[in-house]
């Protein structure tokens, strides 16, 4: 039988947090329980200034940099675009959510909140909760400067051309273009395109981003799949919960880089269709811990 491997990528530590103030530290994980492959969307920290006649790589690389920053999202090792439309490319393109190429997978906030649950939903005119700035620890009100950020997009992930601004990269530096801008904190197609900024402030904009899928191939197989995770901060004691196959067992892994070579369990026995284990948190004080659960061979 082939060995299955499932990671469950949650933060521990921060996850007690998370319990008390929604906005406490960058988990870089779904908050809602589930377990397959997703993505991550963010505002950057930095901005970008006069948006024209630039290439879409120009962009992607921008987030790329600011992600790199964030040593949450860096550890990650996936990759970033920007979610932006230049006059050549659409940002459901450029960023790999056309739904009318592939549906997608869910996407979320910096601070483990659902965004949306496929590509379709993305561009269907709102999102499920706002895309928070920089890191996820200050969700910025709408109308405030450093919650704008250039996109050049409208609300179905093509590029703005009619109305209120233009996307990105138009305009030849020669003339003041004004670009269509998001505005965060907003869930309407505000969150994408909400009037217009001008390409020649030299304050610039922020910019959208999101990642590359992450946990490809964690749902393969629908009948291993970690169901549960809680945490008791008192006690320092973890459980997870996971499918399982009778007269099988498992092995626990534990990391806080991702890099797993030390486990928690090495022969966990199986307890039917479902089992679990409960231990103690093998990272005290660690900003976030990552679990891997892999069935072992027979």
């Amino acid at each position: 039988m082939k060995k299955r491997n499932l990671t469950l990528l949650t933060a521990i530590a921060a996850a007690a947090a998370f319990a008390s103030t929604a906005q406490a530290a960058v988990i870089t994980t779904p908050g809602d329980g589930y377990a397959g492959p997703y993505r991550i969307a963010f505002q950057t920290n930095g901005s970008q200034v006069a948006p024209h006649s630039k290439p879409m790589a120009d962009y992607n690389t921008f987030v790329t940099t600011e992600a790199g920053l964030i040593p949450e999202l860096a550890a990650l090792s996936t990759t970033w675009t920007a979610i932006g439309s230049t006059t050549i490319v659409d940002a459901r393109d450029n960023t790999g959510t056309n739904p009318g190429v592939e549906t997608g997978v869910p996407i979320y906030t910096t601070t483990g909140l659902r965004i949306a649950d496929d590509n379709a939903d993305l561009w269907d005119g709102s999102i499920q909760n706002p895309i928070f700035y920089g890191d996820g620890t200050d969700p910025l009100l709408a109308h405030q400067f450093a919650a704008r950020a250039f996109t050049g997009t409208a609300s179905d992930g093509t590029a703005y051309t009619v109305g209120d601004g233009d996307s990105l990269s138009s305009g030849d530096g020669t003339n003041q273009v004004n670009i269509r801008m998001a505005r965060g904190g907003n869930t309407d197609g505000c969150w994408v395109g909400c009037a217009s900024f001008s390409d020649y402030d030299p304050r610039g904009l922020k910019m959208l981003a999101i990642s590359g899928v992450i946990g490809s191939g964690t749902t393969a197989d629908p009948d291993f799949a970690i169901t549960s995770i809680s945490y008791d901060q008192a006690s320092e004691q973890i459980t997870l919960t996971w499918t399982s196959s009778p007269n099988r067992t498992y092995a626990v892994f534990f990391s806080e880089d991702l890099n797993f070579g030390t486990d928690v369990a090495d022969s966990v026995v199986s307890a039917g269709d479902t089992t679990s284990l409960t231990f103690s948190n093998p990272a005290p004080g660690a900003r976030q811990v990552f679990f891997r659960i892999s069935e072992n061979g027979p």
